[in-house]
């Protein structure tokens, strides 16, 4: 009987998951800023894709995915938004829809692809101004618990990507 409840044991323990907050694994800093403070407000959101991330081939996760996209937009774009803060005193909103989120792990290989549309409003009165895609494709060789790093990279390039956009998108 004995040799059964250690399998049972066994088997439940390798059949977990883990899901990894991307947040703290990233070391992203997380901070609050009141709204009129900014000149750019970043606002994310996913479409169809699933968040926690499942890592294909693991029972890894990565959570927080949308929370810290933002971030990495919001850190690449302003300088952008510093800019050109006085050519619109209300500010702008950017919207940032996650349309794919997938991540894969192949022969000690972390793969994350990443696709946006983003959407830049004035603040005061919602006013269209410009629209946009970009997406990434990122790897690593890590384990597929600690690919936060590749992942923040990915977004990173996203928010790089959208920064160099909004330099060419009349404000």
């Amino acid at each position: 009987m004995r040799p059964f409840v250690l399998s049972f044991v066994l088997l439940v323990g390798c059949g977990s998951s883990a899901t990894v907050p991307l947040l703290s694994a990233a070391g992203a800093p997380l901070t609050l800023t009141p709204l009129r403070s900014v000149p750019l407000e970043v606002v994310t959101r996913g479409t169809g894709v699933r968040d926690p991330m499942p890592v294909g081939g693991t029972n890894v996760k990565y959570a927080d995915v949308e929370t810290a996209l933002g971030l990495a937009v919001s850190s690449a774009a302003v300088p952008w938004a510093d800019l050109h803060r006085a050519q619109r005193p209300g500010g702008w909103q950017l919207s940032v829809e996650l349309i794919q989120a997938e991540s894969d792990y192949r022969e000690e290989r972390l793969i994350v692809t990443l696709s946006v549309r983003a959407t830049l409003r004035a603040r005061d009165g919602h006013q269209y101004l410009a629209q946009t895609q970009a997406s990434c494709r990122q790897a690593g060789l890590v384990a597929a618990e600690d690919g936060a790093p590749v992942i923040y990279s990915c977004m990173s390039r996203v928010g790089r990507d959208l920064a160099g956009w909004l330099g060419s998108v009349e404000p």
